[in-house]
């Protein structure tokens, strides 16, 4: 049976969720391709069909599978104050240490920070544009660009890793509660349109 274009989408993203997964939850070094396609509920064979090697899947997990992104995305405010009321509360949500486990096992940015730092540079591409995209992300109609949002996400995402490398509950909760308040430190307020 042929595969429609839509049909080898919708394959992909299966495999690069699924992947993304193992990879958060393992590293790049820590799985091979049958961990990362049993995670996606297919064959070997079928990763081939999509991709020319491992670093390839990682490349695209880095660059695609964010799910702050998504959130940040799908917000629903229609200006500038609503979708930054939303912001925050994504990131209240985020920085939540009763949120710390799952929070880690679901951002790439937290989670595959180290792999990516000894990547190649294809990753580190996909990595700059997944950062690039969530700080335009953070930014719409907020009357800034989105670099001006990069320290506010560097925050953020360095203290889940931080938090999570602690072995302490009190610890990492302290490690996130200080990051958070520093995080609405620095994070822009909104602008008036033309301000």
């Amino acid at each position: 049976m042929r595969l429609t274009a839509d049909d080898k989408k919708r394959l992909v993203r299966k495999i690069r969720n699924g992947a993304a997964q193992v990879f958060r939850a393992k590293g790049y070094a820590g799985v091979n391709l049958n961990d990362l396609m049993k995670a996606s509920g297919l064959t070997r064979g079928a990763f081939y069909a999509h991709f020319q090697s491992k670093t390839a899947l990682f490349s695209e997990v880095v660059c695609h599978e964010h799910p702050l992104l998504r959130m940040l995305e799908d917000r629903t405010g229609k200006e500038g104050a609503a979708l930054h009321a939303e912001m925050r509360a994504i990131f209240t949500a985020y920085m939540d240490p009763k949120n710390l486990k799952e929070v880690f096992g679901g951002c790439s940015f937290a989670a595959l920070l180290g792999d990516v730092t000894r990547a190649t540079p294809e990753v580190k591409a996909s990595f700059d544009l997944a950062l690039r995209r969530t700080c335009a992300a953070m930014a719409h109609k907020q009357g800034r660009e989105g670099e001006a949002y990069l320290p506010a996400l560097i925050l953020a995402t360095a203290a889940v890793r931080t938090a999570y490398a602690a072995a302490d509950p009190e610890l990492q909760s302290d490690i996130l509660r200080n990051a958070y308040a520093s995080f609405l430190k620095v994070l822009p307020d909104p602008r008036e349109p033309g301000a």
